[in-house]
Parts: structure tokens; sequence; C-alpha cells
């Protein structure tokens, strides 16, 4: 489903744990169009080729690598198991835009057959069912979304132009505001959340600061106002990219109407929101709301391609993935998760 980069990101999941519960092989998703432009259209501008890896062994021996979980696809095995969800396969296909409710049926059917909230770890394809959820869909985001060439360098070339520090560790900081304060479009009641300006975050940065002894922090924000505030905190080193676009348009309307109504550049904007996600994955400490998708998609990137739960703190909610379903429960009421 395409709407907010994170979300279309997290839209996916649910058809490849379909995929992976009943062996079928999968190919890049249909049509990214939201995210698409004159300058490069299609999955492949922003991520590596979907196919079979080149490994070999049963299921069983194979999820027994748990360091290479999720480099485990749905041809790595033969399910006799029939399928009863077929719903998710054409989701997968169709990549239908927000907007149109002729293909919703689609989603609704898949989202609910592999809803962990409704059925439990029943829904958890056979590598995955002693593993747990939250590893589960960390290892789908790690495998799935792996960086096309040309995006992993230019994340490494970003890297460098900041002065990413190579053996001190970081702490990952997401403040959003744009859009994301609009309240006509992501009201309180619809999105369980609040508006929070960067001294909301300051005593949460302080308390893993202090037990962790980070003192770099990575910086992804929407606002210049944001970044003019870290001015208030010189005992931190603050890391973040001022060629970034931020304010303009978002400021009065969302991602979905700016996209859908050629006011941004779907490309740009998608590389832009990659830069940001792969980079907070990269850090040590992550802190953000997990009412928003990009940090939940970050906190499983960083999950999953380590193979490690590093500390984090969400202001408003615990992790969760239900996509489609508005499962989530955050301080402030019920949310799309």
């Amino acid at each position: 489903m395409e709407n907010g980069f994170g979300a279309t990101m997290m839209s996916l999941v649910k058809p490849t744990m379909h995929a992976l519960t009943y062996g079928y092989c999968i190919d890049k998703p249909a049509q990214f169009k939201m995210w698409s432009s004159k300058k490069c259209a299609g999955w492949e501008c922003f991520f590596a080729e979907v196919g079979q890896p080149n490994i070999t062994g049963s299921a069983d021996l194979l999820a027994a690598k748990e360091g290479q979980a999720h480099h485990i696809s749905a041809t790595s095995f033969l399910s006799e198991r029939l399928d009863d969800k077929a719903d998710c396969i054409p989701w997968w296909e169709v990549q239908y835009d927000t907007d149109d409710d002729k293909n919703a049926p689609l989603q609704e059917m898949c989202a609910v057959q592999f809803s962990h909230k409704l059925l439990g770890d029943g829904v958890l394809p056979p590598a995955f069912q002693t593993k747990g959820h939250f590893f589960t869909v960390s290892q789908i985001t790690a495998g799935l979304f792996e960086l096309a060439p040309s995006v992993q360098k230019r994340i490494e070339d970003k890297k460098q132009r900041l002065g990413w520090p190579k053996n001190s560790p970081l702490i990952g900081l997401h403040v959003r505001l744009g859009d994301a304060c609009i309240k006509s479009e992501h009201g309180i009641g619809e999105h369980g959340r609040k508006c929070n300006q960067l001294v909301d975050f300051m005593q949460h940065v302080r308390k893993i600061s202090n037990e962790y002894s980070i003192k770099n922090i990575y910086l992804a924000t929407d606002s210049e106002g944001v970044l003019n505030d870290t001015r208030q905190y010189p005992q931190y080193n603050w890391f973040f990219d001022r060629t970034t676009r931020r304010g303009g348009v978002l400021d009065r309307k969302s991602i979905e109407y700016s996209l859908s109504h050629k006011l941004i550049d779907g490309y740009d904007e998608g590389l832009g929101v990659i830069d940001d996600v792969f980079l907070l994955a990269e850090t040590h400490a992550l802190i953000g709301k997990f009412t928003s998708n990009i940090d939940r998609v970050a906190y499983q990137l960083m999950t999953g391609q380590s193979n490690c739960y590093k500390p984090y703190v969400s202001l408003d909610s615990t992790w969760c993935f239900d996509h489609g379903l508005k499962s989530g429960h955050s301080d402030f009421g019920p949310f799309w998760c």
C-alpha cells in the first residue's frame, strides 16, 4: 500500500510473511508510483533486487543460522500447506494508492490473516515459529529492504560529508514536525500522538547519554527550527544534514497529498527518507516515537542488521506491527501500526 514511505515499507511485511509461510518466490513490488518521478521510477531506484539468495539446505538448517535469518527466502522450503490466504498475492502485485478503494479488500483480508495481535504466533512463517513476532518482522525488514548499490553509496558519501564517527557510538534522534503537526491531517485521535519539540526529547537524550556514555547524536528532522534548537545543547556533538529539504509545502499539506498532487518529487523525497531511516538504524541507541512508521522501521533495521536488541526510548508507545489495522495503543489513544 503506497502511503508515507515508512508505511509503504511496512505494507510489504505481511505479504512477505505469506510468501515465507506458503513457499512462494517473490519479485519486486509492482508500482511504487507515489515514490517515482522522471528521474527514476520503481523499486530498484531505492532497493536491491528481490529474489532467491544463493543458499541451500533444509528449512530447519536455515532457521538454525540465526545470524543470517533474514536471508531465508520464500523458496527455502516447499510448503505442503494449502494456501487459504491468497489475498496477499494481489496486494503485493497491485500496490494500490491510498485513495483507491477498488482494491482495499485485498489489503484488509491480508492484514487480518497475518495479524499477530488477532491470531498470535500462528501467523509467523514456519522457520520463525519459535523466534517471536518482533524478531520475525525485524529480520524480514532487514532482508527485504537491502539498499540498491547507488543508494548505499549515497549514504556512505553522506556519512563522510557529515564526519560520521567511526569508532564512537551515536544516539539516533528523530524529531518530526512538518506535516505531522498539521492538526487536520494528523490529529491525536487518528494517529495517537502529539507534536513535540526538541526540548521534549532532551530528558531522554540525557538519560541515554549518561547511561551509555554517548555524546554523539545523529538528528533526523524535517524542521529547520529543530536544527537551530540544538545550539542550546552544546555539550553534545550533533550530526545532521543542512542540505536536506525542510519546511515548504509539507508544513501545510500531508506527504500523501503533496506526492499525489506532484507538489514534491517522489524520488527525491524517497531518497531523503531512506537517508534518515538507514542512518538512524546505524546508530547505537534510538530515541523517537513508535507511533511513527519511520521509527519502527529504523529500530527493526537496527535489530535485524545487528541481531542485537539496542537501547531505545519511545515517547508515546511500545513497538508494534500490525499494518492495515488500528491495533496500536499509545499514551494518547489508538493508532495504525
